[in-house]
């Protein structure tokens, strides 16, 4: 532990802040594909701003295949890769605090759409390669690989693994510490199922959610009557259902409690998604494993108008679970009117927690925060899911709240700069 790596990190705090403020100011959700932007124009103008930060810095950078951007330092073949990803989820719901791309800095926390994930742990992953250089600690090539995709099916990782190696180790601040070693699987299905037409009443218009891996929390519905509902629940990350309260399918249960032959298909989605029931147990999907817990199961987004309905589904899947009889489970509950569809499987990704890699960053983790760590499991894959041998080393703290995904995303100052030092040392140790 090199004393000299918190001074730097302390002295240049104003300076990373700066930074993060830039890209926080960048909507970088995904839009729709151009020329020179195949996730739109915000993703790409995201990683223009971070190679302008880079080079501002003193470090060197490049766009490859408007997809990804890599910074390098040091010499010969790169030892480590750091892989953050600069796109974000929308600014759903009520920011009180501040704009969602609007940094705000408020009682020792920064507050901002990406401050946390991933925005903030990408600028002070930049920064712990020029603490490295700068304290004359890096010596072999380290890799800083920044993405524009990750929050909508990593399409830029799965174009740069096509074209470019990867270090031996690679780590993402995309995660939690201690070490997340241990990922599930993720499946996304759509169900669709034609529109009603025929007697009064009947939904006209359905809409819920923004994207499937969060649970939403706002649902509008109108009936061919004008009547107009509402519900209201509470956002969560869509791999931990259990800690949101899913206003879609409130809304489903609402409507599957009024009388007439409209609103059947709502009975029907009520017997697969009953309100509060995450697992899959509803349709005996259930499944769970010492290893990676239980399977969960996200009613992520709902839409409904004249040309039918569509839902979108975000399952997470521990090691023994098998995808496609899960969502066989939920066919067979749902019958011939409803239709599913598999638009992504990934297998659930394990690094064993003995390897060298996997204890040098737990050794570091211990060294700065004076707890021992161990690594762990979780339910949200992170952006080294494909990537054999990677790792999650941080950026959320044990029991941070940090509102992931929700309004007023924030993370503690002191805790981002701690992962700013770790980083560091971590680059120090792989790469000097």
């Amino acid at each position: 532990m090199d004393k000299r790596i918190a001074q730097f990190f302390e002295e240049n705090r104003e300076e990373i802040l700066k930074d993060i403020s830039r890209l926080v100011a960048v909507d970088s959700v995904r839009g729709e594909s151009a020329p020179g932007a195949p996730f739109g124009a915000g993703p790409r103008r995201a990683l223009d701003v971070g190679l302008e930060i880079a080079r501002a810095r003193g470090l060197e950078g490049r766009i490859l295949g408007d997809r990804m951007l890599v910074i390098e330092a040091g010499e010969g073949e790169a030892e480590l890769a750091i892989l953050a990803h600069l796109d974000v989820v929308p600014p759903a719901g009520e920011w009180r605090v501040t704009a969602p791309y609007e940094m705000r800095e408020l009682n020792g926390r920064i507050y901002g759409r990406g401050v946390i994930d991933d925005k903030g742990p990408a600028v002070v992953s930049l920064w712990a390669i020029l603490c490295a250089q700068r304290l004359g600690l890096l010596k072999r090539k380290v890799q800083l690989l920044l993405g524009s995709d990750e929050e909508c099916g990593s399409g830029d990782l799965a174009w740069y693994l096509e074209h470019y190696p990867v270090p031996g180790k690679v780590f993402t601040p995309d995660g939690s510490f201690p070490v997340a070693n241990t990922e599930k699987g993720r499946m996304h299905f759509v169900l669709t199922a034609p529109a009603y037409r025929g007697e009064e009443p009947h939904v006209t218009e359905l809409a819920g959610g923004s994207v499937p891996n969060a649970v939403p929390a706002r649902c509008e519905a109108v009936l061919s009557d004008g009547t107009r509902l509402e519900t209201e629940g509470r956002a969560a990350h869509g791999s931990l259902p259990r800690e949101g309260d899913n206003a879609v399918t409130r809304m489903i249960e609402r409507l599957a409690a009024m009388e007439g032959p409209g609103f059947r298909i709502f009975r029907t989605l009520r017997r697969a998604f009953p309100h509060g029931n995450v697992d899959g147990s509803a349709v005996g999907a259930d499944c769970r494993d010492e290893l990676s817990g239980e399977l969960t199961v996200n009613l992520g987004v709902m839409k409904a108008d004249a040309e039918g309905i569509r839902i979108d589904v975000d399952c997470r899947i521990p090691v023994c679970g098998d995808g496609h009889e899960i969502a066989a489970r939920f066919e067979q509950a749902m019958g011939p009117e409803v239709k599913l569809e598999i638009l992504s499987l990934s297998r659930p990704h394990h690094t064993p927690a003995d390897s060298n890699f996997v204890r040098g960053l737990l050794r570091i983790y211990g060294e700065y925060t004076g707890t021992p760590g161990r690594a762990f499991s979780m339910g949200g894959g992170t952006y080294v899911h494909e990537i054999e041998g990677g790792v999650a080393f941080g950026a959320e703290f044990p029991g941070a709240d940090v509102r992931m995904h929700e309004p007023d995303e924030r993370v503690e100052i002191g805790q981002l700069l701690l992962a700013g030092e770790m980083y560091a040392e971590a680059v120090c140790r792989f790469c000097g």
